[in-house]
């Protein structure tokens, strides 16, 4: 059950915002950035239910109409997002009942990405398998690697390495990027462990950082040996390069995907933002 947000917390903040040099900013801003730092803080967590606009109305010294546009924006920039009959919600978690590990991982991990039928007519699940999780140290003053260059934070980076099998049909390769600083925890998990885990899912609830929206990139590419070898293709074979890289709040870096798929695969389908 989703925890609903305290209302004290956030009109503490909101009072406190007045003192900062923010008088001329709009109450509205204000109050959605308030809103805001309290998620980024880790305060209130991915899937926590706002509380209503008449609740915050009782206790803010705001109208009805700021609190609204307060919302407005925070739905605009995929913060939070709304359920009909059910209420407002920090965005990264949707409300409802748990999915066994064999349907979270066919549904709910790759929701930004999915794979249709030869007919087009249905999904296929997909399921995940972690080959090694390690710490890469690949950055000098020489060298950024593009995963270094989009999340441009430290030096360290963990790298998780999954074979993709898409409805035991075809299989796909994968590489996941994170900071080392924030995510270095990872590493003290087995690869049983996090192959029974969504990684978007995971990151969500212990290290507060869902992924709101993602940026592809995609390309036809001669890929390298060690990737046509997990594939079982002939060496230098040609393939699907696909770059995916995944924004939280404020739009900020969060995590950075490379995907090797083989040529022939079945039809993608692509999602830009979660809901």
């Amino acid at each position: 059950m989703s925890e609903t947000l305290n209302v004290d917390s956030i009109a503490r903040r909101f009072s406190q915002s007045s003192s900062f040099g923010m008088e001329r900013v709009p109450k509205y801003l204000r109050l959605s950035n308030v809103m805001l730092d309290a998620i980024e803080s880790g305060e209130f967590r991915p899937g926590s239910q706002m509380p209503g606009e008449r609740d915050l109305m009782d206790i803010l010294p705001v109208s009805l109409g700021t609190i609204q546009k307060a919302m407005k924006a925070l739905v605009e920039q995929g913060v939070v997002f709304r359920r009909a009959g059910m209420g407002t919600f920090v965005s990264g978690a949707t409300p409802q009942a748990d999915h066994t590990d064999e349907e979270k991982v066919a549904k709910g991990d790759l929701v930004h990405f999915r794979f249709r039928s030869h007919e087009g007519q249905s999904l296929l699940p997909i399921y995940l398998h972690v080959e090694s999780i390690a710490k890469i140290d690949p950055v000098t003053e020489e060298f950024k690697p593009p995963w270094a260059e989009f999340l441009n934070s430290g030096k360290s980076f963990v790298r998780i390495d999954r074979i993709l099998n898409v409805a035991d049909l075809f299989k796909g390769f994968t590489r996941f990027y994170l900071p080392f600083e924030r995510y270095g925890s990872l590493l003290e998990l087995t690869r049983e462990e996090l192959s029974g885990l969504t990684l978007r899912e995971f990151l969500n609830k212990s290290y507060n950082m869902p992924t709101l929206r993602f940026e592809h990139q995609v390309q036809c590419e001669q890929l390298a040996p060690d990737v046509c070898k997990k594939l079982g293709l002939a060496e230098d074979s040609f393939g699907t390069f696909w770059q995916i890289l995944g924004r939280s709040y404020r739009n900020a870096p969060a995590t950075y995907q490379q995907v090797y798929l083989p040529p022939g695969h079945l039809p993608i389908e692509l999602s830009e933002k979660l809901k």
